[in-house]
C-alpha cells in the first residue's frame, strides 16, 4: 500500500490515505518510535503484536485487532511493546461532514474499538479493499456505515486487553509515574472495575504489586551498586525520598541503609551468605 494521499469527489467524508507502519522493538541501545503527527482524523489498526501509544498526556497498550480513533490537530507517539516488532495500519480521513458525524454519534478523540472476528472488522477490509480499488466515493460512503457500526458496538465489553499485559507492563514501567488512573485508562475500564479485575486474577492490589516490583529492584540496587538511597529511590518510581523509606520500612521491616549494611555483613559471613541469597531468591518476581 502506497502512503499517497487522493481526494475523492465528495468534500462530506473522503479518505486521504490509508498506509501500513512497522515499529520494531525496543533493544538496549535503541528504541524505534513513531512520531504520528494527526494533521487530520486518523485510525489506528494494530495488525500484529503491541503497541504503546502516548497522546496529549494520556497512554494506552493496544494488541492485534485493536484500533483507536484520533481527532485532527493532535500528535501521537508509538513504540512496540514486548515481542519483536508491531505493525499497524494507519487510516486518515477529513471533510466538512465529519465534524457533524462524530457529535452526533458521541465518538470521541482517543475512543477504542475492536475489529477482530466481528461484523466491524468485515466492513473495514471491504471499506479498505474499495478505497485501494479507486473507488474512493464509494469508500467515503462505507467510512459513514463504519463509524455507525462503530457506535452500535459501543458498550459491548471491549476490554481486548487482557491483565497478563498490564501485568507486564508494570514489570517494564515500575520506574516510570504509575497509579490506578493511568492502569485502568491502559486497561479500558473504570478505576473500581480494574481494582477488581486486577486483584481476582493476580490476588493482590493493582498499587500492592507495584510496589513489590519496586521493591525488588530497590533490594537489588541497595545490593549490588553503589548508588545513594536517593537515587534508587528515583529509579524505583517514588518521587518523594521519604515515602520510599516508609513503604520499604514496612516491607522489610528496616530502612534501606539498615538493610544495605545487613546485606553487607550477611554476604562478609560465609556462614550465612547461603541462607541469605536463597531467601532473596524466593523473594524475587
Amino acid at each position: 500500500m502506497k502512503n499517497t494521499k487522493l481526494t475523492d469527489k465528495t468534500d462530506n467524508y473522503r479518505i486521504l490515505s490509508v498506509y501500513i507502519d512497522n515499529i520494531m522493538r525496543k533493544t538496549e541501545n535503541h528504541e524505534q518510535q513513531t512520531r504520528l503527527v494527526l494533521d487530520c482524523y486518523t485510525i489506528v489498526i494494530v495488525r500484529s503484536g503491541k503497541i504503546h501509544i502516548e497522546e496529549s498526556g494520556q497512554q494506552m497498550i493496544l494488541r492485534k485487532g485493536d484500533a483507536v480513533f484520533f481527532e485532527k490537530g493532535k500528535m501521537a507517539i508509538g513504540k512496540a511493546l514486548k515481542g519483536d516488532e508491531c505493525w499497524i495500519m494507519i487510516i486518515q480521513f477529513d471533510g466538512e461532514g465529519v465534524p457533524g458525524m462524530l457529535q452526533y454519534l458521541h465518538i470521541q478523540d482517543g475512543e477504542r474499538f475492536n475489529v477482530s472476528g466481528n461484523v466491524l472488522a468485515a466492513e473495514l477490509d471491504s471499506m479498505i479493499q474499495t478505497w485501494e480499488a479507486g473507488e474512493y466515493f464509494r469508500a467515503s460512503v462505507m467510512l459513514q456505515s463504519l463509524f455507525l457500526t462503530i457506535h452500535d458496538i459501543r458498550g459491548t465489553d471491549y476490554r481486548s486487553l487482557d491483565l497478563n499485559t498490564i501485568y507486564e507492563y508494570i514489570q517494564e514501567h515500575y520506574a516510570e509515574p504509575l497509579d490506578l488512573n493511568s492502569l485502568s485508562h491502559l486497561y479500558g475500564t473504570s478505576v473500581s472495575y480494574f481494582s477488581r479485575a486486577f486483584k481476582q486474577h493476580f490476588g493482590t492490589a493493582p498499587m500492592t504489586f507495584v510496589n513489590e516490583v519496586r521493591m525488588h529492584y530497590a533490594r537489588l540496587f541497595l545490593t549490588t551498586t553503589e548508588m545513594k538511597v536517593q537515587e534508587i529511590a528515583g529509579h524505583c518510581g517514588f518521587e518523594k525520598m521519604e515515602y520510599f523509606c516508609y513503604v520499604f520500612k514496612k516491607v522489610e521491616g528496616c530502612t534501606p541503609s539498615q538493610y544495605r549494611l545487613n546485606r553487607w555483613h550477611t554476604d562478609k559471613n560465609p556462614r550465612t551468605a547461603d541462607s541469605g541469597l536463597k531467601m532473596e531468591s524466593g523473594g524475587n518476581l
